[in-house]
């Protein structure tokens, strides 16, 4: 059974970092659902010697060593030759993928030569042809007892589109089970703080589980096998999270806060504006980034100055009192913007990002976001000692929070 895996990158562009290695991530988690964990990662040169002696290492410590690029027409493109050399295994040409890449080709100068050095294959090897490309999908076994090797092509689309057709087929018959992962969000709580909550479930090894962070957000992943006693291990685990952690509990999917707020008000035919201090207009950026933005989406301001502030409708006297940074600075500035862009919602943030600025009641790091509805206005306060952007990233997502307060939206999506 194949329990663990390294993978492979090929290709002097990714080394060089001219092009983001996101192929082995969506790789790793695709080799998760699998059971299969992810020992190491690597990426090599176009060049036989490398690509070699980076498989030979994996294949000592790994059942399964995937190999990702350098399977195009070219001549740089080494892997097969450099597979071929380190197995000790002979190539040939595929009539069935030469004759699917033939009818796929285009006729210009070279295509002879460039189909036929794509449907080289390992001999022995099972294929998986490619429907949205050239070069196919192989796997083939060692000499090592239970060790495996799959070289997939490099452009995304193609290397994603064979491993969940063909990789995935193969190994299904190859694992013992498959892995559920379940993804809990938390945007109210510090990593520390939500550690502390979920001690003893994040102490234990069944099921598998683990906080990842990001500035105004962590996630707890648990992981559990496709399994009776898995399905046993998910629910209790749910139900401790759900329960354990004193703030709101997002169970997102696929999507995001921002794409679900955007079709929820699109579906009621309801607007949202903002006026942004502290996030220079982050706040609807993010927003706009969803496809249907535009149904609901009015507009906003960058009141980045108190004058700013005062023209779109906050008073003087809020601002001379409290002062821009406050709660009742935000809470004036959500309402200001709802009524001045005659929008459904109205947000606002203002404080000190940092690295220069803040009070002694209100330090660099301070922020103060609102939201302003049909059911009230509500603001929150929050401290972070992080860099300038990261205090920004975390008033976004205080804000959206704060949205979901006032309407009162649903945290299990």
């Amino acid at each position: 059974m194949i329990e663990t895996a390294q993978i492979i990158a090929v290709g002097d562009e990714v080394l060089w970092g001219e092009t983001v290695n996101t192929n082995a991530a969506w790789m790793a988690q695709f080799l998760m659902k699998f059971g299969i964990r992810p020992a190491f990662q690597c990426v090599v040169p176009d060049q036989e010697a490398a690509i070699g002696q980076a498989l030979m290492r994996a294949i000592r410590s790994a059942d399964l060593t995937v190999v990702i690029g350098g399977l195009g027409p070219t001549a740089d493109d080494r892997t097969v030759d450099a597979v071929s050399q380190a197995l000790r295994v002979p190539v040939d040409i595929h009539s069935q993928v030469l004759e699917h890449i033939s009818g796929r080709h285009s006729r210009q100068a070279g295509w002879e030569a460039s189909i036929r050095r794509q449907s080289r294959v390992l001999r022995g090897a099972e294929v998986w042809l490619n429907f949205r490309g050239q070069a196919p999908g192989q796997v083939v076994a060692t000499t090592a007892p239970d060790r495996w090797v799959v070289l997939l092509p490099g452009p995304p689309s193609e290397m994603k589109g064979l491993a969940e057709t063909g990789m995935a087929d193969w190994l299904a018959s190859r694992t013992r089970s498959r892995i559920h992962r379940d993804t809990y969000s938390i945007f109210d709580l510090g990593e520390s703080a939500v550690a502390a909550y979920l001690a003893p479930l994040l102490q234990g090894q069944h099921p598998q589980t683990g906080i990842y962070a990001q500035p105004g957000r962590v996630d707890v992943r648990v992981e559990t096998p496709d399994t009776y006693d898995g399905r046993i291990q998910r629910e209790r685990s749910r139900a401790w999270v759900l329960t354990h952690v004193p703030v709101p509990v997002y169970v997102l999917g696929e999507t995001s806060r921002e794409a679900y707020l955007i079709h929820w008000l699109s579906d009621r035919r309801m607007t949202v504006a903002a006026m942004e201090s502290l996030t220079g207009g982050l706040l609807l950026s993010t927003l706009i980034a969803h496809p249907g933005a535009s149904a609901s989406v009015v507009g906003g301001a960058v009141a980045y100055t108190d004058q700013m502030k005062h023209r779109f409708g906050v008073a003087r006297d809020v601002l001379e009192t409290h002062g821009p940074v406050s709660a009742q600075c935000a809470e004036a500035m959500a309402e200001a913007a709802r009524h001045s862009f005659d929008a459904d919602v109205g947000l606002a943030t203002t404080g000190f990002a940092g690295p220069d600025g803040g009070t002694a009641s209100d330090p660099a790091g301070t922020f103060y976001v609102a939201c302003a509805g049909p059911g009230g206005t509500v603001s929150h306060r929050r401290y972070t000692p992080l860099d300038r952007q990261a205090v920004r990233q975390m008033a976004v997502q205080t804000a959206m929070s704060a949205v979901w307060e006032v309407l009162k939206l649903p945290t299990l999506l």
